[in-house]
């Protein structure tokens, strides 16, 4: 299968990716009611803390792209940050850059967003989203920015927006998941402003990565297989579209996108320390390369 703009698929399926790599060990039947009836992902957290990664991800031997995370965490609220942007040559001919922020309040384990917005530029172009949410969870609105029009849209679709949650802060849901059950399995319920589907993590047993110039994680990591299940609001054309277009593609080599997941040696924290994509053009890999916490 042809990919269009290939390298703005998988730069953008990267940076899907390093927040996929949180989500883990939730119900086949996954919602947003059912997360937070599992006291496995409930989120904890002491003290206030800010964990910074940066991310260099390789295209056929040359870097094409840098990403950092960053998690702002408190007791009773969060905030995360999700940058990537390509590099170098590959950015002069697929100029692509991208941001992902949530912000939101924790209640006894519970974590409610107050705001998610993505911004996506690629060469001349911006699109913009937003999506505000009530106190309960409830989306009540998305804004769209893109080709100098705004479109807000208060009546969300009830099948799309209901039971579900943004990327990130589904990412921090799933943290103690990962951390008691030491596995990635499970599927988790995601709403983008557009379509719903589902995080899908398989288990691929564990591994023991060594640091290398390119990684700065050394240590044994979960190896996982990453899925993304549509279930609504998807058009035809979506298919040959970021990580949709990517998965599709890997999937006609028999080799799904791997993720590997482990805990920093000065962290409570899991996190992704290395993904793997295969290509025509040769293997996209990111490795985790500098990581600091305060």
């Amino acid at each position: 299968m042809l990919i269009k703009n290939p390298l703005k698929s998988v730069s953008y399926a990267v940076s899907i990716a390093l927040v996929v790599g949180f989500i883990a060990a939730t119900p086949a039947d996954a919602s947003y009611e059912n997360v937070y009836n599992n006291p496995n992902l409930f989120y904890v957290v002491d003290k206030q803390h800010k964990l910074s990664l940066n991310y260099d991800v390789y295209a056929g031997g040359f870097k094409a792209l840098n990403a950092s995370l960053v998690m702002d965490l408190d007791k009773r609220a969060y905030d995360m940050t999700l940058e990537a942007e390509t590099q170098g040559f590959i950015a002069s001919i697929f100029p692509w850059k991208a941001s992902f922020n949530t912000s939101g309040h924790a209640d006894k384990g519970a974590l409610t967003p107050t705001i998610y917005k993505e911004r996506n530029s690629w060469r001349k172009g911006v699109k913009i989203t937003e999506m505000s949410y009530a106190p309960d969870g409830k989306v009540l609105k998305t804004t769209t920015q893109a080709d100098g029009k705004t479109k807000t849209d208060r009546d969300i679709n009830d099948v799309l927006a209901r039971n579900s949650m943004d990327l990130l802060t589904g990412t921090l849901i799933i943290l103690q998941s990962v951390k008691n059950t030491h596995k990635c399995t499970g599927q988790f319920p995601i709403f983008d402003g557009k379509h719903r589907f589902n995080i899908t993590l398989m288990d691929d047993g564990k591994e023991v990565l060594a640091r290398s110039q390119y990684s700065s994680f050394e240590g044994e990591a979960l190896r996982c297989t990453i899925k993304v299940v549509p279930v609504a609001g998807f058009k035809e054309k979506d298919s040959k579209r970021g990580w949709m277009a990517v998965q599709n593609h890997t999937e006609a080599h028999h080799k799904l996108p791997t993720l590997w997941l482990a805990r920093m040696k000065n962290s409570t924290q899991i996190v992704p320390v290395r993904m793997e994509i295969a290509s025509d053009y040769g293997s996209v890999v990111a490795h985790l390369s500098k990581e600091t916490e305060n």
